[in-house]
């Protein structure tokens, strides 16, 4: 089995995001933050990495008071963030939907995001 890789950089500047979207045709994908923009120090700046329960609402419509017990897990038909730290490497399955909060900051926010495919 022969891995293929492709990878890009992300500079975003206050006022960018990125819309709701899975990388069709890989397995895993990551981002690695090279720079979190000073949203360490800062919670305000936004830019969280969001996650979107692949269940949709459906956990939450059949029973609105469900909720995963388990620490850092996602919540039952709902969203789950991840913060924006420099040096952290962060993976997950292509098909998982994701996008990325609007930033505010006024320093660039530097990340590297990739895919691996076979």
């Amino acid at each position: 089995m022969q891995w293929r890789y492709s990878a890009w950089a992300n500079i975003n500047r206050k006022g960018h995001s990125n819309s709701l979207h899975a990388h069709p045709g890989a397995f895993w994908s990551g981002v690695y933050w090279v720079d979190d923009g000073g949203r360490e120090h800062n919670p305000e700046l936004g830019g969280e990495l969001e996650f979107i329960d692949p269940r949709g609402i459906t956990p939450a419509l059949l029973n609105p008071a469900l909720r995963m017990r388990i620490a850092g897990c996602l919540a039952a038909g709902y969203a789950s963030t991840v913060t924006p730290s420099s040096g952290t490497l962060l993976m997950f399955p292509s098909w998982l939907m994701h996008a990325v909060r609007r930033y505010e900051g006024n320093r660039p926010r530097i990340s590297v995001a990739f895919n691996f495919a076979i």
